[in-house]
């Protein structure tokens, strides 16, 4: 099926709410936070949602399946033209004096008599300054991050946090009444698709995704996503080049000389689900040629040598088919690094994930858990 970019502009700002409960019942918890950017399956939801209504689905079971295989990438930060990648968790970026530094997180054999509780095989990451990480840091420019894939030194030249966060307090209402309820106040923390403090650095942003359609099928060009129904615009992109991040030709060119033995990084740029939790499920199933493996993967098999991993994250919500709560789940979180061996295989083909999904379950990837960056360490 050809593939497109979509490009989500918010009309309003969004809320994306965390997995915090939010109830007045009790007073206990009156503020609703909001996430960073939205969950893949999110995105996945809504973007299948606009194909359905433009081709005046009725959402017939059979229809709901057709629209569940759709492959959505997703979903990625823009800053007017550029895209923003989540920062990799192998770097650690520190203040000496007033000029920040960065320390690369590598994996290291320990010294003699010395030992950790990592799981069997693995590597602990070596730190090699004794610093106190400098926050604001959560996202990198496109061109950083092939310098740091390639192994490069790199130091961002912005801090850059993401999406701002914007609080509003409300009232309660009593509906019998029409009146405002005594002491009910609430908040609710909004995300403005914008960056940038003021005029001087203010910057407009949006959410791309990269989609799978079927010849004729459309997205409709309004719709609500998130929380509270908030609308935005929804723009089809034909340059899949100019508006998605392609593998760069340096990292090409990198990966078709490397062979046996060679050293590779995955860094996740959207929240991965994983069948052993923080561990992939298919690092054991690399290079056998099996089938439904995530692209590349059955075709090199890999040695899982370390990792840098975020703290977990959950995903829930609701199922309109079963009219009842998902069951919670823990992702690996955006940013996060797995260290490889090649073991057997062209390294070359594992570009063949970038920016793919590859998260265990298949439903999983076509919901866009799990876009892979590869390089080199």
């Amino acid at each position: 099926m050809p593939e497109r970019v979509l490009e989500i502009h918010a009309l309003s700002p969004l809320l994306f709410r965390d997995g915090r409960p939010f109830s007045a019942a009790d007073g206990t918890e009156t503020a609703a936070q909001s996430l960073p950017l939205p969950l893949p399956s999110t995105l996945a939801g809504f973007v299948r949602t606009q194909v359905g209504l433009a081709a005046g689905m009725g959402f017939s079971h059979q229809e709901l399946q057709n629209l569940h295989g759709l492959q959505v990438c997703g979903p990625l930060l823009a800053r007017g033209g550029e895209i923003l990648l989540p920062a990799p968790r192998d770097a650690v970026i520190y203040k000496e004096g007033e000029k920040p530094q960065l320390m690369k997180l590598r994996p290291f054999s320990p010294p003699e008599g010395a030992g950790c509780d990592l799981p069997g095989g693995l590597l602990p990451l070596e730190v090699t300054q004794d610093v106190k990480p400098e926050s604001g840091y959560n996202f990198w420019t496109a061109g950083e991050m092939e310098r740091w894939l390639l192994d490069e030194e790199v130091l961002p030249a912005e801090k850059i946090s993401g999406l701002p966060s914007e609080t509003r307090v409300h009232v309660a209402m009593d509906p019998a009444k029409g009146k405002a309820r005594e002491g009910q106040l609430f908040s609710v923390a909004y995300r403005p698709l914008e960056t940038g403090k003021g005029p001087e650095d203010y910057r407009p942003a949006s959410l791309r995704v990269r989609l799978s359609l079927s010849n004729g099928w459309t997205p409709a060009r309004i719709g609500y996503l998130g929380g509270e129904r908030r609308p935005v615009a929804v723009e089809v992109k034909e340059g899949l080049s100019e508006y998605w991040y392609d593998c760069p030709e340096g990292l090409k060119k990198r990966f078709a000389g490397l062979g046996k033995g060679a050293r590779v990084r995955l860094v996740l740029a959207t929240p991965a689900l994983f069948e052993g939790g923080w561990r992939p499920g298919w690092v054991e199933k690399s290079g056998t040629g099996e089938l439904h493996l995530p692209r590349g993967l059955s075709k090199v098999r890999l040695r899982l040598v370390a990792a840098a991993v975020g703290r977990r994250e959950p995903v829930s919500g609701w199922s309109l088919r079963a009219k009842q709560p998902k069951a919670v789940r823990w992702m690996v979180p955006a940013g996060s690094v797995y260290f490889f061996e090649v073991l057997e295989g062209n390294p070359a083909d594992l570009l063949e994930s970038w920016l793919r999904p590859v998260s265990d379950d298949e439903q999983d990837r076509k919901d866009g858990f799990g876009l892979a960056l590869w390089g080199v360490w």
